[in-house]
């Protein structure tokens, strides 16, 4: 790697490296300059060169960018950990299904509306972006199945799993 590339990069890691401190703790660790390098050798292995050139660095530099704008830069273009929402949602994801498998307990059901669903929401003061896309994607992944065009049925609580059980048996 040439000196040039190499400060590029460094400068780079630095910079997320120290957004990342004012911010809310997303890591930015030495994966992600192990990562920088090894997309620069990649670059550099594409014009079949064995060194990395200062233009592959800032090749790999705007990759980067542009693979973080969407996921951690505000509307201002300032880089803003904050809106990764990445652990934060799947923290929401777990606290909203340990309620929603409490409340089909109480309730010994495992059917709910989305109306049913807004309410538990509001009563646990979930905080998602969008709560229909919210509701979409725990379906997606099998948490909640869509019954009909208001309706889900919880997946996951153990009412659901006794009653499924019963149905075989």
């Amino acid at each position: 790697m040439s000196k040039p590339a190499a400060d590029i990069l460094q400068k780079f890691y630095l910079k997320l490296r120290d957004h990342n401190t004012s911010a809310d703790g997303t890591p930015i660790t030495a994966r992600q300059l192990e990562s920088l390098v090894r997309l620069a050798e990649a670059r550099a292995r594409l014009d079949l060169r064995e060194e990395i050139t200062a233009q592959d660095a800032l090749d790999v530099v705007e990759i980067m960018k542009e693979s973080l704008y969407d996921k951690y830069v505000d509307e201002h273009g300032i880089v803003d950990f904050g809106r990764s929402g990445g652990m934060s949602q799947q923290k929401e994801a777990k606290r909203f299904l340990n309620a929603l498998n409490k409340q089909s307990e109480l309730e010994q059901k495992d059917c709910f509306s989305v109306s049913e669903i807004y309410s538990l929401a509001d009563r646990i003061s979930l905080k998602v972006p969008d709560i229909d896309t919210f509701i979409e994607n725990l379906n997606s992944v099998g948490y909640l199945l869509k019954k009909g065009p208001k309706t889900y049925q919880v997946l996951s609580s153990s009412y659901s799993r006794s009653q499924s059980f019963r149905s075989r048996g």
